[in-house]
């Protein structure tokens, strides 16, 4: 495991194609949102191959990165901190990490799908 692998090569080490996600049903406003937030469990398993999280485990520690988002457009879009949750989960046991250290890794290293997922600019009617 590299520790600052890309989305391919994550996808690559598992004979995917990072390309070959197809996201249908939904409408077209949300696909590439959908298609980063695959992406980010994808990233997120390969970071913590070792860490299977339990929340029935009260002294488990599930860690997850914390964005700061600049604006709505999501200029100054950044790493701000890290969450922590002994039992329940604030974004599902897909995305929580082993440590702070790894949470901030898989941050740093597809911070852009991360971005894609969080950032939406509602259109209003």
């Amino acid at each position: 495991m590299k520790k600052n692998a890309s989305i391919e090569e994550i996808f690559e080490s598992e004979n995917l194609d990072v390309n070959a996600i197809v996201v249908t049903g939904i409408p077209e406003r949300h696909v590439e949102a959908v298609k980063a937030i695959a992406k980010l469990m994808v990233a997120t398993d390969y970071h913590n191959p070792n860490f299977k999280p339990d929340f029935t485990n009260y002294d488990q520690y599930k860690y997850f990165p914390i964005a700061e988002m600049g604006s709505p457009s999501g200029v100054g879009f950044s790493y701000a901190g890290y969450g922590d949750r002994v039992t329940y989960s604030a974004v599902g046991s897909r995305l929580v990490s082993e440590s702070r250290e790894v949470a901030k890794r898989v941050f740093d290293n597809h911070e852009d799908l991360y971005k894609a997922f969080m950032v939406y600019e509602r259109e209003v009617k």
